[in-house]
């Protein structure tokens, strides 16, 4: 299982937070391979380890980026919408931490993400797969997928 400790001195005020690069699906690329088309390239930002996130999301500009089609909707809850769900494209794309080589492709709901020091939450949908230990005495944390 492929595993991250990372320690951060500002750990309390950034997050558990990683560099993340999104692309096209596996079967995309496939795809784009087979008919000559050039693949765009990655798109790499922050990501942040969100235990109240219940899905994983990413800034709404980034399907867009890889030229990606919506696979969906899903409506969207936070302390701003005041109980009424706000409708949102969902994606399915890959993530890719290079830095561990830990692969996720899965489904993003796309969201405004704007003013904020990240441009992804991984929420609790992918965290249902791994093991994450935050040591805030440390000023560190774990993440292995698997």
């Amino acid at each position: 299982m492929p595993s991250i400790t990372s320690s951060n001195p500002n750990l309390q005020a950034e997050g558990p937070t990683l560099e993340v690069h999104f692309l096209i699906s596996r079967e995309l690329e496939a795809f784009y391979k087979k008919s000559g088309q050039e693949m765009p390239p990655p798109i790499i930002v922050k990501a942040l380890i969100d235990t109240g996130a219940s899905n994983c999301s990413v800034q709404e500009d980034i399907p867009r980026k890889l030229g990606l089609q919506p696979v969906g909707t899903t409506g969207v809850l936070t302390p701003s919408t005041k109980g009424t769900p706000h409708l949102c494209y969902t994606y399915f794309m890959r993530m890719l931490i290079p830095s561990h080589n830990i692969i996720y492709e899965g489904i993003f709901t796309a969201v405004q993400l704007d003013g904020q020091n990240i441009s992804c939450l991984i929420g609790r949908d992918l965290l249902a797969f791994s093991i994450f230990i935050y040591q805030g005495t440390l000023k560190q944390f774990t993440f292995t997928l698997g």
